[in-house]
């Protein structure tokens, strides 16, 4: 039984040491604008347009960076909130900035048939910046 027990303690004490949060690494990049944002959405909504799939999916992980870049500062504006009310309005903003983030993720998959659709979720993500 102990011996039970200290394998289950070492192996929890392994997985805590490596446990790293992920919007810590975002956070740390330089702040995103709506203005950054839109103009990077347009460029792979033109890259689209032309036929250029490769090049949309490259923008399309930048701008992936750029919304968990913008997730990440919501998370750092609840932890840091001054006041309750403060924190139930960057909650709020958090929790729709999510919403639009699964629906735009979901829409991902096939760049020319939802390019209209990822457009519009992303404008709306853009207007939450």
């Amino acid at each position: 039984m102990k011996k039970v027990l200290f394998a289950v303690f070492m192996f929890t004490a392994s997985v805590s040491v490596v446990s790293v949060p992920h919007a810590s690494a975002y956070a740390a990049a330089a702040p995103v604008t709506e203005t950054a944002f839109t103009a990077k959405v347009n460029t792979m909504d033109a890259q689209i347009g032309a036929g250029n799939i490769t090049a949309a999916q490259a923008t399309w992980t930048e701008i992936h960076d750029m919304m968990l870049a913008v997730l990440a500062t919501s998370k750092e504006n609840i932890r840091t909130a001054a006041t309750p009310t403060a924190e139930a309005a960057f909650r709020s903003e958090l929790d729709g900035q999510i919403n639009l983030y699964q629906t735009i993720w979901q829409l991902k998959s096939n760049l020319a048939t939802n390019r209209a659709a990822i457009h519009a979720k992303l404008g709306e993500f853009a207007h939450t910046i």
